[in-house]
């Protein structure tokens, strides 16, 4: 086998590999994907906007409405402990839930 025959074989196997990975990152940027699957934020700079405070819960505050990716989710509650997330629903540490129309 030629260095040629090997690199076309490594470009035909990472070919569907490449359209599968670019397919995943494509849905992460549609809001209604993500409206169906819940979110979970790890940091609060990944939200574009939030309201004023309405409380605090271990130490962190608890806004009345966070917008992430264009959608408005308001507070709902405090996840119990190993809570799975619905779909509409946004996570922010340290377990508040908040939800979308």
């Amino acid at each position: 086998m030629s260095p040629l025959d090997a690199a076309l074989v490594v470009v035909i196997l990472a070919l569907p590999l490449f359209w599968l990975v670019l397919r995943e990152l494509d849905r992460l940027d549609d809001p209604a994907y993500l409206r169906e699957q819940g979110v979970v934020i790890v940091l609060d700079r990944a939200l574009e906007a939030h309201s004023a405070p309405i409380g605090r819960y271990m130490g962190c505050e608890i806004w009345g409405s966070v917008t992430f990716k264009g959608m408005r989710y308001r507070f709902d509650h405090v996840a119990r402990a190993r809570e799975r997330l619905s779909a509409r629903e946004l996570y922010l540490p340290p377990g508040l839930v908040y939800v979308t129309d």
